[in-house]
């Protein structure tokens, strides 16, 4: 890791005094240096603070520029985001001084402290979704950061916070908007086609060198070591692939490291050998790079899986793949297509999302997910109830973006709408049964009111069954048989009125009700042939339904002719639309 980073030279003298209209600042140590200021740990005497200052020229341009972009950036939560939080800026000896929070160290000096040994996937997965997630506020705010590196990536405090970082550094940032077309921005090894063939770029190049970032923690070295713009092309071709067409030919810079190829019908582009750029540039190629990847899936075989069970190395081998799937969906070369910071917070591999069920049979998904949430209760973390992205916290800059809450309404209006679906069937039963049920009590009612002799009013005329239970059914169609035979013996005479007469099932079941027509077309029959007199056939009497219980319920109640005496001269009496023969005194019954 020795070569991650040229050595820079202390020139801030230690114990010296900043002063400022705020407080005075002590310089007690130089934390680094580079081509735009130093920066210096302090203490602030007003409250014995220990406080991180970096220095610039004021005469330097780009001190203006990241303070404007700073100043836009204040209005978010440092926490929330993973940004480093800016106290201020003063004047000091002729130089602008930005005064941040003191955080601990950067990943660059923690690799040099590994001595270059790299971290294992589940380490670089806090890491990642942290990075992912300042980079979304970024986006929201419309902010390039174009220099994201091991450098200006910060552990806030390792020893009582493992792997929680923040980003530092907005010395290059800009607008989106002000974004120059042919600007060198990024550092070498993480710097991203679009730069390198001087095309129009966005702030998805910050993508790609978190890519970058994420490659080197688990490889030790950088993927794509180039000494130049060329050797960095040319390894990203013969691991990633060549640029399309379409970026080639609008590139402004193309013509420095690619040739076009004329003999095919298709203008195409071919890279250039070595030893073309060299004479045409002046500049040797050399090859750097401690191990020559062929495809970004070579990955997946540099380390052995470990896990003393077979459910950690299951979860192990799933959580790799899923790491390679990110890493190329990070790199990908058209910058239209590479995977945003919001996507990869819903990556499998960020979120875990797709190894919730292992959690009580691996430690490694234990483990794993402690240390991506270590003050949530990491089951749930796990399983992504507590895994949602801090992006979807509103700010100033993010009150147009679809809320968490909101997603999750209509989540639930999605539930809400399948268990109606599931409930309607029962719900329309239960409304046909109480229609049923109405319409059965006003045609008792119709039928009491058109009765010629005298009769009591039934005071509590029973609603027809409508249980959908086959016993009750059966058992109100079998009292219903034998209260029909009852009336039709007591026919001679007088005839007292049953006052708890039920009502005919009204159950939907289609084997009951065809039983229930069959009985009655019988008893009709056997009273037209035991009356002695003359009587009409009925052409339009209407044979009891056979359908269902509405239409059963739409037909008069046969037993609520009155009881009175037949004329024996066979008249006719009219009960809506049946028509009944009066019996003469003295009939033979059957």
């Amino acid at each position: 890791m020795a070569n991650l980073s040229p050595s820079h030279r202390n020139s801030v003298v230690v114990g010296a005094l900043l002063r400022s209209r705020f407080s005075e600042y002590l310089v007690e140590s130089v934390l680094g240096q580079g081509t735009f200021g130093t920066v210096a740990k302090c203490r602030r005497i007003a409250d014995r603070k220990t406080v991180a200052i970096k220095m610039m020229k004021n005469q330097n341009q780009l001190a203006k520029a990241e303070v404007a972009v700073l100043s836009k950036l204040r209005c978010l939560d440092s926490d929330k985001c993973n940004l480093v939080r800016w106290h201020r800026s003063f004047l000091s000896n002729d130089h602008i001084c930005l005064e941040f929070e003191h955080l601990d160290k950067s990943l660059y000096d923690f690799m040099v402290g590994r001595n270059g040994q790299p971290l294992h996937i589940k380490e670089i997965r806090p890491i990642v979704q942290q990075l992912a997630n300042a980079l979304d506020h970024l986006k929201t705010a419309g902010i390039i950061h174009a220099d994201l590196k091991l450098e200006n990536i910060m552990l806030v405090n390792h020893a009582q916070e493992p792997y929680r970082v923040k980003v530092i550094d907005f010395g290059l940032a800009s607008d989106v908007s002000a974004a120059k077309l042919g600007s060198y921005l990024q550092s070498l090894p993480y710097r991203s086609p679009e730069i390198i063939l001087g095309l129009p770029f966005t702030e998805v190049i910050d993508m790609w060198s978190l890519g970058i970032i994420a490659a080197t923690l688990y490889l030790g070295f950088f993927p794509f070591p180039g000494s130049n713009d060329y050797n960095m092309m040319r390894c990203i071709v013969e691991v990633i692939g060549q640029p399309p067409n379409t970026m080639l030919t609008l590139g402004s810079k193309t013509g420095r490291y690619f040739q076009q190829d004329h003999d095919t019908t298709n203008s195409t582009w071919k890279l250039k050998a070595p030893e073309q750029f060299w004479k045409e540039s002046g500049i040797q190629s050399k090859e750097t790079r401690a191990l020559k990847l062929r495809s970004l899936y070579d990955l997946l075989h540099i380390r052995a899986i470990g896990g003393e069970t077979m459910a950690d190395r299951g979860a192990e081998s799933c959580d790799m793949l899923d790491f390679v799937d990110l890493l190329i969906r990070m790199l990908h070369l058209e910058a239209a297509k590479r995977i945003t910071p919001r996507q990869v917070l819903k990556h499998q591999f960020t979120s875990m999302c797709n190894m919730g069920w292992m959690y009580h049979l691996s430690s490694y998904v234990r483990s794993s997910s402690e240390l991506l949430n270590p003050t949530t209760d990491s089951r749930k973390a796990v399983c992504g109830s507590l895994q949602q992205p801090s992006s979807a916290t509103t700010h100033p800059i993010q009150q147009n973006l679809p809320s968490a809450s909101a997603e999750r309404s209509q989540y639930s209006g999605k539930r809400m709408q399948a268990s109606t679906a599931v409930s309607t069937p029962l719900a329309q039963a239960q409304r046909s049964n109480t229609d049923t049920s109405s319409s059965y009590s006003l045609k008792r009612k119709r039928d009491d009111s058109d009765s010629r002799g005298q009769r009591k009013r039934i005071k509590s005329d029973p609603a027809p069954p409508t249980t959908s239970s086959s016993a009750l059914t059966l058992a109100s169609s079998s009292s219903y048989s034998l209260k029909r035979k009852r009336d039709d013996s007591d026919s001679r005479g007088q005839r007292k009125r049953v006052k708890s007469d039920p009502a005919p099932p009204t159950t939907s079941s289609s084997a009951l009700t065809l039983a229930s027509s069959s009985s009655y077309s019988l008893k009709r029959k056997r009273d037209d042939s035991d009356s002695r007199g003359q009587r009409k056939k009925v052409k339009g009497d209407p044979a009891p339904p056979t359908s269902s219980s509405n239409t059963l319920t739409d037909e008069p109640d046969k037993r609520s002719v009155p009881a009175e005496s037949r004329a024996q001269s066979g008249r006719k009496r009219k009960s809506h639309d049946v028509e009944y023969v009066g019996h003469q005194r003295g009939d033979n019954r059957n």
